[in-house]
């Protein structure tokens, strides 16, 4: 069914496009060299990490466990062998059970049982290992200081190294990239700032790009060239159609008109033979209609110009006034509200296509009930008391050639109505909107930008 209705949320939501950011390829490719040098980055500092805990603990525990080994070795081959006593590395023996009686062992050192651990003594931290064997027991204190500095030389500093090597490498890949795909960003700029509305050829400046392209950039240019070339064809092909179309069909179109003219000069004709010739009269006023609305759609230039201000209270009286025995013929009765002088900077013809179709359908699918045209500040609503359609219907009713169930029997029609209603609204940026119930009728608004 070419009713007049729409789906039941407002007609904007249904054709103004939701924005979504562009993601451009230089900027995805940023980001993934971002995120490629956080996770290197990230892995290093935890490599670095884990290096200085080996260096420290792991190594730092063997070292100190083999020379606690080495001590109580000389002490089985000699009773009284020297504790280590070095720059970095300072040896207590004492007894267990008296470890209070032992003054030269400091005190942090005494509460320390057997193991490995990081004691905090003097002016900073020591690795400690403490070790019991024949009632004595051996504390070997080493300074962590030196195993920092040898976890920093031998960690810390390569990895550091690395690292910067990775990123430089990095920043590099990054470069050569952006170079490669700088004459791909331009071509897409370049395509994006192409006018389709434009009359007359479509031509590409592509000298720039071919300049520094590769030979898969060259391969598109080449191809978009051709490309552009065909659509220019196809493009003229299209003007050269509509133009003789429009002339041909409204030279038979004219010779029909003429010839009712001359049939309907005779006042004697049957009253059967009037109203047919009164339906051959509309049919050929729809026709042309019809044809002018192909027209103009065909000629998108044109149709989206800016025109003169249009009266729309002028436009809808003669729609009405034209239609009044149609509405008559159905039972309807048309009625106008409101004195509302709304201009719209569109050309006549666009706005009486746009109101003739929608006050046509509330006509057509409504009989022996009232249709209310209601002119209002900045738009026009259309109210009928018609068959209604149900939501089924309404999500495709936009669709060219669709009908509804519910409406093929109410009237003749090749769904185009609301078709071309919704392409003009969309070019001229005004919004419909519309409400309907299966059997208790549709209401349409249309508002102007």
């Amino acid at each position: 069914m070419a009713a007049s209705g729409l789906s039941p949320t407002t007609f904007s939501d249904a054709v103004v496009e939701r924005t979504r950011a562009r993601r451009g390829l230089r900027a995805r490719l940023g980001r993934l060299f971002a995120v490629q040098l956080a996770v290197i980055g990230s892995a290093t500092v935890i490599g670095i990490y884990i290096t200085q805990l080996v260096v420290e603990d792991l190594l730092a525990r063997r070292a100190l466990a083999s020379e606690a080994d080495h001590y109580w070795q000389l002490r089985n081959a000699s009773p009284d062998p020297p504790l280590p006593n070095t720059a970095n590395l300072r040896g207590y023996l004492a007894v267990p059970s008296s470890t209070g009686a032992n003054g030269d062992l400091p005190s942090p050192l005494r509460v320390e049982g057997p193991g490995f651990r990081r004691v905090h003594m003097d002016d900073g931290s020591r690795l400690v290992h403490v070790s019991d064997r024949d009632g004595k027991r051996l504390y070997l204190v080493f300074e962590a200081d030196q195993v920092s500095d040898l976890a920093f030389y031998f960690g810390i500093v390569p990895l550091s190294i690395v690292l910067l090597l990775i990123y430089g490498l990095l920043f590099v890949a990054y470069r050569w990239s952006q170079a490669a795909l700088s004459p791909i960003v331009r071509l897409a700029r370049q395509l994006e700032a192409v006018d389709l509305d434009r009359v007359g050829t479509f031509e590409f400046d592509f000298a720039g790009l071919r300049r520094n392209a590769d030979a898969e950039v060259a391969t598109m240019l080449d191809a978009l060239e051709r490309f552009a070339e065909r659509l220019t064809a196809a493009i003229e092909r299209e003007r050269i159609f509509t133009r003789d179309a429009g002339h041909e069909l409204r030279t038979p179109l004219a010779v029909f008109k003429g010839s009712l003219d001359l049939l309907e000069r005779n006042d004697q004709r049957p009253a059967h033979d009037r109203e047919a010739l009164a339906r051959m009269r509309r049919t050929a006023a729809d026709m042309e209609s019809l044809l002018e609305t192909l027209l103009l759609l065909a000629r998108k230039e044109s149709a989206a110009a800016d025109g003169e201000p249009t009266r729309v209270k002028q436009v809808l009286l003669g729609e009405i006034q034209s239609m009044e025995a149609m509405a008559r013929q159905r039972g309807n009765r048309v009625r106008l509200h409101g004195d509302d002088e709304v201009t719209v900077e569109a050309p006549v013809a666009v706005v009486r296509i746009v109101v003739g179709n929608l006050l046509r359908n509330a006509i057509t699918y409504t009989e022996n009930g009232e249709v209310d045209v209601t002119l209002m500040a900045a738009g026009i609503r259309f109210r009928d008391n018609g068959i209604g359609m149900s939501r089924e219907e309404l999500a495709n009713i936009f669709e060219p050639f669709y009908r509804g169930e519910s409406g093929r029997d109410a009237g003749k029609g090749q769904g185009l109505g609301l078709a071309i209603v919704r392409r003009l609204s969309q070019q001229y940026g005004w919004v419909l909107s519309a409400h309907s119930q299966p059997g208790q009728g549709t209401t349409v608004e249309l508002r102007f930008a």
